[in-house]
């Protein structure tokens, strides 16, 4: 990993373990590293609230800042997503429209918020996945680096650890 995704690691892990930092601010410190990090448009961290349904609990947009959004994306809707997710431990779409772990997300995500690239990197706890760092890039491809995916595993690494 290059020097400069470990001394942002670095940053973010003295940040988040302050005693008087809160969950919310943690996750907000996690996502912004991520996005600074990527340079990327935005990142979100979803929960699985089951098996088979994820929920963005706060997205993050380089224009827009943070949000809570109501976004959902369930099994049955997306059935090549999910299956996807249970087959690999990271989702690596270049072209998202085309790709088959993405491309059923095309009508309600991808087109109406112009996401070209995908980066979805599962948070577990133990064997289960318990979220995702979902990182987006609008408007052009993005082709994901073997140290960008090693980036955002070790994010997740530090979330899992942070709040679990």
């Amino acid at each position: 990993m290059t020097s400069q995704f470990s001394a942002e690691l670095d940053q973010l892990h003295s940040a988040i373990y302050q005693p008087d930092i809160s969950e919310d601010e943690a996750r907000q410190q996690l996502l912004q590293c991520c996005l600074d990090g990527l340079q990327i448009q935005q990142v979100g961290l979803w929960q699985f609230v089951d098996h088979d349904l994820l929920r963005c609990q706060l997205l993050l947009d380089k224009d827009n800042g943070f949000s809570q959004e109501a976004l959902l994306v369930d099994r049955w809707s997306f059935p090549g997503y999910f299956a996807a997710l249970d087959q690999k431990k990271i989702i690596r779409a270049v072209d998202a429209l085309k790709d088959p772990a993405t491309k059923d997300l095309a009508e309600l995500f991808l087109k109406p918020f112009n996401i070209k690239s995908l980066l979805d990197v599962p948070i577990y706890h133990g064997d289960k996945a318990t979220g995702i760092i979902c990182c987006e890039q609008t408007a052009v491809i993005k082709r994901w680096t073997e140290e960008e995916v090693a980036f955002v595993e070790a994010l997740a690494d530090i979330y899992r650890s942070r709040f679990s």
